[in-house]
């Protein structure tokens, strides 16, 4: 399973985590030969695997970060029925992890997958 450091994060709710920074360090490296900035940047494990489905449409990794959310969720105990899902922030993206991961979880979980609870206004 892929290595995670959970995250508090703090907002009007009892509780909320991630499973880790996206991203440890990113730093300007240069133009490449079309003009366009290049970094030398360094992901943490579940940053790379969201990275490699968000970008790169692989879906060989869904199965781990599920694998990951559900450790953590099954570790950390909370009282909940439903998990209700974050909006896409790209509606285009042809792949959307949230709801690949969270389905799957939610079933796993025997929780309700709440898909139409929040909504981005148009």
């Amino acid at each position: 399973m892929v290595d995670f450091s959970p995250i508090r994060i703090l907002g009007r709710w009892k509780a909320g985590f991630a499973l880790d920074w996206h991203t440890r360090h990113s730093e300007f490296i240069g133009h490449n030969e079309y003009g366009y900035p290049m970094f030398d940047t360094r992901r943490s494990p579940v940053g790379e695997l969201l990275y490699q489905l968000k970008n790169n449409n692989k879906l060989t990794v869904v199965g781990e970060l599920i694998d990951a959310a559900e450790a953590f969720v099954r570790s950390w105990e909370p009282d909940v029925e439903v998990i209700v899902p974050v909006p896409p922030s790209n509606v285009n993206r042809r792949v959307q992890p949230v709801q690949l991961v969270g389905k799957p979880l939610s079933s796993r979980l025997g929780l309700e997958w709440a898909s139409d609870s929040v909504v981005k206004p148009d």
